[in-house]
């Protein structure tokens, strides 16, 4: 290589010979050429110019007084020797040899001879073409290789196109927008005899409407991100027009300069719905299971009570009929133990017939403008010294003295009601229960917040599910049947609004109530209770108090 280009051996031959044609036998001027040259008289090397020496390795000690043949190890030594000392048979070739480092590489020797002064110079010119012989070889194995991949490719064409066809799963070529390719089996999933009827259609003619969207982001994901999709679920169109769901894989290849997607989509239909029949019939078995539970729990909650005002009037009977001095605080003693359990009877019946109204759309809402920061406040301190008597702190607070707005509050009362009874249920004396109202932009929030004992975090997510009770013990410290915080998210709902709850197990527990600040037109009000409701501590909200409290015992 002269100055970054291949120089053929020939022109390097042929610049030694005009400097021999000089007349120099010094022989310096070859120590400027950009090549190994090496003169050989007599059988013995006399002189090696700089660039022999680098790619042998070597001194001059190494090199003069030998034979080019014991320097170099050719194999061809004997044409060599049987050509010193004749003007032709020039032996040239490609050789392999070892420098003084034992590296053995690939070398392109030229020779000439030539007589000066009746003596005869063999002048010797070596390339190292270990390089480009590498890289011929390596071109060479890449062309046969690539030979034998493009007839093996081919001739598997065929083979590879019955493979696609054999697989369980369809596969399809297309830019987002077009199929382009599509198997037989892709097209049989989909109900076309023959693949070619789909080669060409849009995609949005086989996929479900409730998927547009979604195509539509995954395709354009996947166009600007070289990644693949793992299985996700879709519905197609068959061409009978029958909607089947099939799970999709999707990744992007280059084709011609041009961005592709190939799919493979398998039919789950069958999958699905054995799916949704175990997923029914485990839904069916915890209905049934629920149902048994609450049958159970109802059983108890009547035959308690029941049990007990029969005690009590059998106790009364013997204060009444056996002794002719009256024990009035025995029979009061009594008597309020009936009323609380009449309560709790009440209680249960009440809320059975609202639940089954509701689920019926038979229950009805007395919507009025009410100042809910009355309402809530009212309701707070009608129990306020029930809950103090427990040895349990109440607190209420409130960033607004007053907000009108359109509920129901008979409702709202008893939705309060119910979870202040909660939280004194599983809040130990010395706990604390607070009771807030903050006024938002659009909305009312209401929270009621205790101290007790929580709620395990597998059972947030169905607390106010039909007939769902957290402590199913036989030791539990209150009764209930589980449909109490479900009828009070049936209220809230049902007034627009919504209920959340937060609990940390162990630690406390708190529901949020959010209600929307909506005033009511006057045409608006309901009909059903002209006259406003008397927030006083009156015998109707004590009833209504003893009643929603009837299932706590001191």
């Amino acid at each position: 290589m002269r100055d970054g280009v291949t120089v053929d051996n020939d022109e390097l031959l042929s610049d030694v010979e005009n400097i021999v044609d000089r007349g120099n036998e010094s022989y310096e001027h070859f120590n400027f050429l950009p090549y190994a040259v090496l003169i050989q008289r007599d059988g013995k090397v006399i002189f090696a110019n700089t660039e022999l020496r680098k790619l042998l390795h070597c001194n001059d000690g190494s090199i003069l007084g030998k034979s080019v043949v014991s320097l170099l190890q050719l194999e061809r030594d004997s044409e060599i020797s049987n050509s010193i000392g004749e003007p032709f048979g020039v032996v040239e070739g490609e050789y392999k040899i070892k420098d003084f480092a034992s590296n053995i590489f690939d070398v392109d020797i030229k020779c000439n001879i030539k007589q000066i002064n009746s003596c005869w110079y063999e002048f010797f010119v070596l390339r190292d073409i270990t390089f480009e012989k590498k890289r011929y070889n390596d071109a060479i194995v890449k062309a046969e290789k690539y030979k034998n991949i493009l007839e093996k490719l081919i001739e598997s064409k065929e083979l590879y196109k019955k493979l696609i066809n054999m697989l369980p799963d369809g596969i399809s070529i297309h830019d987002g927008n077009t199929y382009f390719f599509v198997s037989e089996s892709y097209a049989r999933m989909l109900g076309y005899d023959n693949p070619k009827d789909l080669v060409g259609k849009r995609l949005e003619e086989v996929l479900g409407k409730e998927n547009q969207e979604l195509k539509k982001q995954r395709v354009e994901s996947l166009l600007s991100e070289d990644k693949m999709f793992l299985r996700g679920e879709y519905k197609f169109l068959t061409r009978q027009g029958i909607s089947k769901h099939f799970e999709s894989t999707s990744l992007r290849f280059l084709n011609n300069n041009n961005l592709n997607i190939l799919s493979s989509i398998r039919d789950i239909t069958d999958k699905k719905r054995v799916k949704e029949s175990r997923l029914l019939l485990e839904r069916a078995i915890e209905d049934d299971k629920l149902k048994t539970e609450f049958f159970s729990n109802m059983s108890h909650e009547l035959r308690t009570p029941l049990n007990i005002l029969l005690s009590s009037l059998q106790l009364i009977s013997m204060y009444t009929d056996t002794n002719e001095d009256v024990n009035i605080p025995s029979i009061r003693k009594y008597t309020s133990i009936m009323r609380q359990n009449c309560y709790r009877l009440l209680r249960l019946i009440n809320n059975l017939l609202d639940i089954t109204k509701i689920d019926s759309g038979f229950y009805t809402l007395n919507m009025r403008n009410y100042d809910i920061v009355k309402i809530v406040e009212d309701i707070t301190l009608s129990v306020a010294e029930y809950i103090k008597e427990k040895g349990i702190e109440i607190i209420f607070d409130t960033d607004i003295e007053e907000k009108i707005l359109g509920f129901d509050a008979d409702k709202i009362e008893r939705v309060i009601l119910n979870l202040l009874s909660n939280a004194v249920k599983f809040t130990k004396s010395s706990g604390k229960i607070e009771v807030s109202i903050q006024a938002l932009v659009d909305c009312v929030y209401i929270t009621v917040r205790d101290t007790g004992s929580g709620i395990p975090k597998d059972k947030l997510n169905n607390i106010f599910d039909r007939f769902m009770q957290v402590d199913k013990s036989l030791s539990k410290r209150s009764e209930g049947t589980g449909i109490g915080l479900a009828l009070v998210k049936s209220l809230v709902d049902m007034h627009g609004g919504s209920i959340t709850v937060e609990s940390e197990y162990g630690e406390y527990t708190q529901f949020n109530i959010i209600l929307p600040a909506k005033v009511l037109a006057v045409e608006d009000e309901s009909d059903l209770c002209p006259a406003p409701i008397n927030n006083d501590l009156d015998d109707k909200r004590v009833e209504r108090m003893s009643i929603e409290f009837s299932d706590i015992y001191v």
